[in-house]
């Protein structure tokens, strides 16, 4: 594999161990922050780290931005992933060669698309798909253990804005022994999202039936390890676009939310949005069906083409077991 000269910008949790770990695969790497702190740590270590932001841009051709996307009153900020973009689009300017900007930094989806590239294409002067290639890649990695985390992967997402974006990046990435998913931009941008609201619904999900426990005095540990013990806890099929049914899941998700309304015990709104998001899927599949039978019955005079659209003509249910 031939070595790459990167530029990390931003050199936190992410950023440190993203250069870490891809300098431990030959390449060169340099660290760039405005936090000196973070400078010196990196200095101290070994790594070649600076607040210069001129000389990295000099001296890589492939940038990684992971700088952060704070919380503010609930919705991203995105006010650093901006400034950080637009001082490194300009001191782009005057690279000569193609080069490739990768985000890393989490970001809602169209991001990218909508104020990342805008912004390269401003300061920089050139042209995304010409003379540069633009790659959002989400981390998966936890703040306890970063860097053991960024070597070994279970999955390496990118979203590319073309091809040749992505065959730069996964050139970078082959040393690793994982799958490597490719994808348009948006996509990779939600499945960061995906990921950390399943990991919080799935721990919302074990909180209330805690405080539903509780309240009828029921050890929630025992329900706990008996639910994880469930062969299909694991291995069930990951299905999507179609409403669960059958003989017991829709019976026991109303009684046993019917049972805690009746007695006031505590309000089991998880399960009650798992219910309501299944009656929004069977009303929109049996839209669809209708949809897709009225053209059936009312061809175009001419030949259109839609794209791909799999719609539901007999349910797909996951039973109970």
């Amino acid at each position: 594999m031939k070595t790459a000269n990167i530029g990390i910008i931003g050199s936190g949790i992410v950023g440190s161990a993203t250069g870490k770990g891809l300098k431990d695969l030959g390449n060169n790497v340099s660290f760039y922050d405005i936090d000196i702190s973070k400078i010196e740590d990196l200095k101290k270590q070994g790594l070649q780290a600076t607040t210069d932001l001129e000389s990295v841009v000099k001296n890589s051709e492939i940038f990684f931005i992971c700088v952060p996307t704070p919380d503010n009153n609930r919705k991203i900020d995105l006010g650093i992933m901006e400034s950080a973009v637009s001082e490194l689009s300009k001191e782009c300017r005057k690279k000569p060669d193609y080069f490739l900007l990768v985000v890393k930094s989490t970001v809602i989806p169209t991001t990218t698309e909508n104020i990342i590239i805008p912004l390269i294409e401003k300061y920089s002067n050139k042209k995304v798909g010409n003379d540069l290639g633009v790659c959002f890649n989400p981390e998966f990695l936890r703040e306890s253990n970063p860097y053991e985390d960024f070597k070994n992967p279970d999955r390496i997402v990118i979203g590319e804005y073309d091809k040749k974006s992505g065959d730069v990046l996964e050139q970078l990435y082959l040393p690793f022994k994982c799958p490597i998913i490719r994808t348009n931009l948006r996509t990779a941008e939600m499945t960061k999202y995906a990921n950390n609201c399943f990991y919080a619904t799935k721990i919302s999900f074990f909180n209330e039936i805690h405080l539903m426990c509780k309240e009828i005095g029921i050890d929630s540990n025992i329900i706990r390890k008996v639910v994880q013990m469930d062969k299909f806890y694991k291995n069930h099929p990951w299905e999507h676009g179609h409403s669960f049914g059958g003989k017991c899941l829709p019976k026991d998700l109303n009684a046993i939310i019917a049972f805690f309304d009746q007695y006031n015990i505590h309000d089991p709104m998880l399960l009650k949005a798992v219910r309501k998001v299944n009656e929004d899927i069977c009303t929109l599949n049996a839209a669809e069906v209708e949809s897709s039978q009225q053209a059936a019955l009312h061809p175009p005079e001419k030949e259109l083409f839609f794209g791909n659209h799999d719609f539901v003509y007999k349910s797909h249910r996951a039973e109970d077991y």
